[in-house]
């Protein structure tokens, strides 16, 4: 009988979004920068956040009007709106929401939360679809839908297509996946009465 090791606490997760529809992948790690010489002798700068696993995010120049270069060195935790592709694999580059103080001691693995209605659901390659919808008021315009990696017992407990669920996880960027280990039914603004 195989085992898995036992998952890190997914306390550090909002405990739900309200009636909204939302998506996060929450990290914490060191900004370092990194630079590149072009062939015609240009520097280029980039700025990245390190994860404890070694792997690391892309970040902006300059966030909310503050420069990223201020915050070299600094231990941060970042909100990032997720996309996954056509394959169900997070794209490369994950747009950055918020900068905040680190909550943790940084080993944890990137959580992962989002609420919005099951739009799919594949037994067979062991994932189900999460469409997200814009908000009133907010700042997405199109909706989009997220690929969810699960374990087949929580796929089977899902709620049928066209449901409101609550999902937690975590982020596996290595492997680009967002693994859900944790479903339960939300009710969105856009519910009928």
């Amino acid at each position: 009988m195989v085992t898995t090791p036992p998952s890190p606490p997914l306390s550090r997760v909002p405990p739900g979004f309200g009636a909204h529809y939302a998506a996060v992948v929450m990290v914490e790690g060191q900004v370092f920068v990194k630079e590149s010489r072009a062939p015609n002798g240009q520097v280029y700068t980039f700025y990245r956040l390190r994860l404890p696993d070694g792997s690391f995010l892309r970040l902006p120049r300059a966030h909310r009007g503050r420069p990223m270069a201020e915050l070299v060195g600094a231990r941060i935790r970042g909100t990032f709106w997720p996309r996954t592709n056509g394959q169900g694999l997070l794209e490369k580059s994950l747009r950055l929401g918020r900068i905040g103080v680190p909550r943790g001691d940084g080993k944890g693995h990137p959580l992962m939360a989002a609420q919005g209605r099951v739009a799919f659901v594949d037994r067979e390659e062991g994932r189900f679809g999460l469409e997200v919808r814009p908000n009133p008021g907010g700042r997405l315009k199109e909706p989009f839908t997220l690929t969810l990696w699960a374990p087949l017992s929580l796929l089977e407990g899902l709620p049928p297509v066209g449901s409101g669920v609550y999902v937690e996880g975590e982020a596996r960027l290595k492997t680009r996946r967002l693994v859900a280990k944790k479903v339960e039914p939300a009710r969105l603004w856009d519910d009928p009465s």
